[in-house]
C-alpha cells in the first residue's frame, strides 16, 4: 500500500469511494465544496494495485486560527479492518504537525479516534454548531488542550 497526496486525476475515484463508504453522498459533496472554497488543507489517499482504497481530508477551521478539522476518513468497504484508516490518520496527523497546525478536531467515533490521541477532555471547553459529545481534540501546540473557544468551520460544513 502506498500513501500519497491527492492528485487532480484522483478526484473522481475519491468521490466514488466516499459515496460507497457512507450512507449518502454528503461526504463527497462536502469534500468537493471544501476543495472549491480553498478550505481543504490536506488530502491523502491509500493506493493499492487496483487503485484508491482509502482517503483522508483535513479542512481548516476559520477559528481558532491554525486549527484543522479531520473530515472525512473513508476506506473502501472490502478493504476495512486491515489498518488502512489507521495509517491514513497517523500519516495525516504527522503531516499536520509538520505543517505547523496548532490542533486538530474531529467529529466522530470516540472509540476509534481515541487511539490516535484525540480526547473529549482536551475539547471540554470548545463549543461548536455540532454535538459536543462527538467533538474531540488532538492538541499539537502547547496550551491548545483545554482551550476555551468556539469552533468556526468552513461554510461547506453548514450545508449539512
Amino acid at each position: 500500500m502506498l500513501l500519497r497526496f491527492v492528485l487532480p486525476e484522483d478526484r473522481t475515484a475519491i468521490s466514488e469511494l466516499l459515496i460507497g463508504a457512507f450512507p449518502s453522498d454528503a461526504e463527497s459533496v462536502l469534500v468537493c465544496d471544501l476543495r472549491n472554497s480553498g478550505d481543504m488543507m490536506v488530502e491523502l489517499v491509500a493506493v493499492e494495485a487496483k487503485g484508491i482504497v482509502g482517503y483522508i481530508g483535513f479542512a481548516r477551521h476559520y477559528r481558532p486560527n491554525g486549527w484543522f478539522c479531520l473530515s472525512p476518513l473513508a476506506v473502501e468497504k472490502k478493504h476495512r479492518n486491515r489498518g488502512i484508516g489507521s495509517e491514513l490518520v497517523r500519516y495525516g496527523l504527522d503531516y499536520a504537525r509538520r505543517a505547523k497546525a496548532q490542533a486538530i478536531t474531529v467529529l466522530g467515533d470516540t472509540r476509534y479516534y481515541r487511539r490516535f490521541g484525540f480526547t473529549h477532555k482536551a475539547a471540554e471547553n470548545l463549543t461548536s454548531p455540532f454535538p459536543e459529545e462527538h467533538t474531540m481534540l488532538y492538541p499539537i501546540a502547547a496550551g491548545t488542550a483545554g482551550t476555551r473557544a468556539h469552533l468556526i468551520y468552513p461554510d461547506a460544513f453548514m450545508r449539512f
